[in-house]
């Protein structure tokens, strides 16, 4: 039997009428304990923890209201329709849907609910945490950087949750988009160290715990999320009930697909519009490239069996257009879109199958050469630059990129060798633009 959206859908919500302000919404979301709102106007909207530390570092006021914000639109759906027929269905592209009964708001359902309640809970007392933690690390930050750079790097990363670590590396702590409601409510200091609003101590599972009991825990505890360690008890990645049961669910779709089973319509139109969600919640939209959340989470992957089987070398190179705020300004962005995109496309077609390329942000690229040592990066690097160099683009414009090339060594961390790799692109701007540089050691 499968479920109908009633039955899957969370009804202890809370709603606001449109014309109120952001510090009214903060403080009934506050009051009471949840992470989002549903906002009543002329259609339904959502604002979500997220959406309110996105609102903080814009230094957007309190006293704004509602109507006044871009706030994500929800659509409405009927409580007794299916989750199968949702699956077949647009609806199924929103974040969010309110449901409705009889014309009454009922509750709310999210993609990721519908996706999880077509589970089979098939192997979850066989499987265990630790085989599906590794691409979930945990982001950290040290006990005394400021609040206010921990919420920074909760929104740049587009996580709910960060750990507090010590000097020596140990976590101590977690801060969540709850923690932070809670201190914007109150109007607390954002200047003050972390440490001063984080949760501790903090409780861990081991990476061999099974699946089942991961859930149970984390229902036992009330916790929204599990922090993993391994072996040698240190921190190894951290994830949330959903993420478990979603990836468990992949699990089982990639099982069925080794045994042959053949697939009923129904069920193959499932596979297809969750690899189709999955597609879009990893691409950058205008240059289908893979968007800066998902290179974060393949390139942490790599680097992690790099270091396990110490056997394969691993290159970054990071892309800046240059003087694109001018073409942008000159031509205008629509110029300047289909020029990101022509460069997202040399891009694509200057590496190979196993390397990964991201759009970072704006008019910056990065890519990430597998099983490359830096003097191959390098050439990789200068071929890009001269194909763009020489390219004709709309407008018989001509484009000019610079860009910075890094190598893993040991004991890196992806953020090291990041930071080498930006290093290596700011010499190359600042000293003429249209070259590549490689990283100082």
């Amino acid at each position: 039997m499968i479920p109908t959206v009633e039955e899957v859908c969370t009804k202890n919500i809370v709603t606001i009428e449109i014309d109120r302000t952001l510090e009214d919404a903060i403080q009934l979301m506050k009051q009471s304990n949840i992470r989002s709102v549903v906002i009543i106007g002329s259609k339904y909207y959502i604002l979500t923890v997220n959406d309110t530390i996105k609102y903080k570092i814009d230094n957007i006021s309190l006293d704004t209201k509602l109507s006044n914000l871009t706030l994500p639109e929800i659509k409405k759906i009927d409580a007794k329709v299916n989750l199968l027929e949702i699956i077949n269905q647009k609806e199924i592209e929103y974040e969010y849907m309110v449901v409705t009964l009889k014309n009454k708001i009922l509750g709310i359902v999210s993609q990721t609910d519908i996706i999880n309640n077509i589970d089979p809970q098939v192997l979850i007392q066989k499987q265990s945490v630790g085989n599906l933690i590794l691409q979930y690390t945990a982001i950290t930050i040290y006990e005394n950087e400021s609040t206010f750079s921990a919420i920074s790097i909760m929104q740049d990363k587009n996580i709910d949750s960060i750990l507090i670590i010590d000097e020596i590396g140990n976590a101590i702590g977690i801060f969540t988009t709850k923690d932070f409601l809670n201190i914007l409510s109150a109007h607390k200091d954002l200047k003050l160290p972390i440490k001063e609003y984080m949760n501790a101590p903090i409780q861990t599972v081991s990476s061999d715990m099974k699946i089942l009991d991961a859930i149970k825990f984390i229902q036992d505890k009330h916790f929204k999320r599990i922090i993993v360690t391994d072996e040698n008890k240190k921190i190894s990645g951290i994830i949330t009930q959903s993420e478990l049961l979603r990836i468990l669910n992949n699990k089982w779709l990639e099982l069925i697909k080794q045994k042959g089973t053949e697939l009923s319509k129904i069920n193959q139109k499932l596979i297809e519009k969750t690899a189709s969600l999955e597609e879009k919640a990893s691409k950058d939209f205008l240059t289908k490239l893979y968007n800066r959340r998902k290179f974060d989470a393949l390139i942490e992957y790599e680097i992690k069996q790099i270091k396990r089987y110490q056997d394969n070398h691993l290159s970054l190179v990071v892309i800046d257009i240059d003087g694109f705020k001018y073409i942008n300004d000159t031509y205008g962005h629509d110029i300047g879109d289909v020029i990101i995109k022509e460069i997202a496309k040399i891009i694509r077609i200057s590496i190979r199958e196993s390397d990964s390329a991201c759009r970072w942000g704006g008019e910056e690229f990065a890519i990430s050469l597998s099983h490359t040592a830096l003097d191959v990066a390098f050439i990789v690097a200068e071929k890009i630059r001269v194909t763009i160099e020489s390219n004709k683009f709309i407008n018989d414009l001509r484009i000019t990129c610079s860009l910075g090339v890094s190598q893993l060594h040991s004991d890196d961390t992806y953020t090291e060798l990041f930071k080498r790799a930006d290093e290596a692109l700011y010499k190359a701007k600042s000293n003429g633009k249209n070259r590549v540089k490689i990283e100082h050691i």
